[in-house]
C-alpha cells in the first residue's frame, strides 16, 4: 500500500514546533533554579575533609615524583605506606548502607528530588497532550523501517502514514533527550536538568548511596597499592643528554 503524502501547513511550525521546543526549555530553567534553591548545603565533616586531602596528597605524590629527589621521595612514601603509622594504612569502618534510610533529613532532600523531577514532566506531558495533540509537525529527510512508526507517530495511528514523519507526542519526547547540549551551554555543565543523572543520584548508581559518605578505607587500600609500586626516577638523570639532543635538533631545524 502506497503511504500518504502529506502538504504541511506552515502555521503548524511556528504553533505546535517552535512553542514545544521553547517551553520545554522554560521548564527546564524553572526546574533547574527551583532545585538549586530546593537544595541544602551540607557543611562536610572534618574527618572526611581530612581523609580527602590525604588521599589527594598521595595522589599528588605518584603523578609529580619525578620533580622531586629521592630522598624526599622515600620520606613522603613512608610517611603514608609506614606498615603501622602510614596514612594510607589506616584501618577504617565502612560506612552503614542503612545509615542514610534512618536520617530524615536525607529522606527528605530525596523526595524532593523525586519532586523536582516528576512533576515538570508529568505537567509538561499534559500541556502537549492537551494543547498540541493530533498534529503532524516534519518530516525526517531519510526513510526508517516501519518498526520506528511506534516512537514517531504517538497520538496518531494511521496504518498509511509514512514512517518518517514526526508527531507532536513524539517531538516531545525528541526534544526531552535533546535539550542536554543547549542546557549545557545556557546553565553551565553542572545543571539540574538531566533527568538520567537525577534518576541515578535517586537510585545512587555510580557511587553508593545519596548522601553516604564514600568507603575511604577502600579508596586508601587502592591508592596505598598504587603508590607502592611507584619507582622513583628523577627528571635531573638524562638531563643533560635531553639538553644537548634538543640543542642539536634546533640545529638541524635552522640548516634545513
Amino acid at each position: 500500500m502506497d503511504h500518504m503524502a502529506l502538504v504541511l501547513d506552515p502555521a503548524i511550525r511556528d504553533w505546535v514546533l517552535i512553542p514545544i521546543v521553547v517551553i520545554m526549555f522554560l521548564v527546564g530553567i524553572l526546574r533547574n533554579n527551583v532545585m538549586k534553591m530546593m537544595r541544602k548545603s551540607v557543611s562536610p565533616e572534618r574527618t572526611q575533609v581530612q581523609h580527602n586531602n590525604q588521599l589527594l596528597r598521595a595522589r599528588r605524590l605518584r603523578a609529580n615524583s619525578v620533580y622531586i629527589p629521592a630522598t624526599a621521595f622515600a620520606s613522603r612514601k613512608h610517611y603514608f605506606l609506614a606498615k603501622e603509622s602510614g596514612v594510607l594504612m589506616q584501618k577504617m569502618e565502612a560506612p552503614n548502607p542503612m545509615s542514610m534510610m534512618q536520617d530524615p533529613n536525607q529522606m527528605m532532600n530525596m523526595m524532593q528530588g523525586n519532586f523536582a523531577m516528576m512533576v515538570p514532566q508529568m505537567v509538561m506531558m499534559g500541556i502537549v497532550n492537551y494543547f498540541f495533540s493530533g498534529f503532524v509537525l516534519g518530516k525526517i529527510p531519510f526513510p526508517l523501517t516501519p518498526s520506528f512508526k511506534g516512537m514517531l507517530q504517538r497520538g496518531i495511528n494511521l496504518s498509511t502514514l509514512d514512517t518518517a514523519y514526526v508527531t507532536s507526542m513524539s517531538w516531545y519526547f525528541l526534544v526531552t533527550f535533546g535539550m542536554r547540549g543547549l542546557y549545557s551551554i545556557v546553565l553551565g555543565a553542572n545543571n539540574d536538568t538531566d533527568d538520567t543523572k537525577l534518576m541515578q543520584q535517586q537510585m545512587g548508581m555510580g557511587g553508593g548511596q545519596p548522601g553516604q559518605p564514600p568507603d575511604m578505607g577502600k579508596l586508601f587500600s587502592a591508592e596505598a597499592e598504587n603508590l607502592q609500586l611507584i619507582e622513583h626516577q628523577s627528571m635531573v638523570n638524562g638531563a643533560e643528554e635531553r639538553l644537548l639532543k634538543a640543542a642539536a635538533s634546533a640545529k638541524r631545524l635552522k640548516q634545513d
